[in-house]
């Protein structure tokens, strides 16, 4: 197999962060949806069904971790290529801290809301 150019290994970094931010807007309408969904039936939750809600919630954002961990894995992989050939490559730490921390946030805040009891009733 011949050895990829710069342009494409270049290429193939800016497809995986394309990738990790599609991924991130997965996690965004999941975590929309849950919350929707939970507001909309509240009063038809029984706790095994709140408790079913908060493991599918996870799971999904587990499985978007997982695939944002494999993008950044192979951009790491790319990112080392580049720099064997001379060519230096920044990482977006700071752009990759804020979506970690915004993720974080999110999941807690959507598993509180899923378990959370109304203080009082709608009129």
């Amino acid at each position: 197999m011949d050895a990829l150019t710069i342009a494409e290994i270049l290429e193939l970094i800016r497809i995986n962060e394309e990738a990790m931010v599609t991924q991130f807007e997965t996690w965004l309408t999941i975590t929309f949806a849950t919350i929707v969904a939970v507001f909309a039936g509240r009063n038809l939750l029984t706790r095994l069904m709140r408790w079913l809600v908060t493991l599918l919630y996870l799971l999904a954002s587990l499985s978007v971790t997982a695939m944002s961990i494999y993008f950044a894995e192979s951009n790491a992989h790319f990112t080392l290529l580049l720099e064997s050939r001379g060519v230096t490559v920044v990482a977006p730490v700071f752009a990759g801290s804020v979506f970690f921390v915004l993720f974080l946030a999110g999941v807690l805040t959507t598993v509180y809301f899923i378990h959370m009891k109304p203080d009082r009733e709608s009129t």
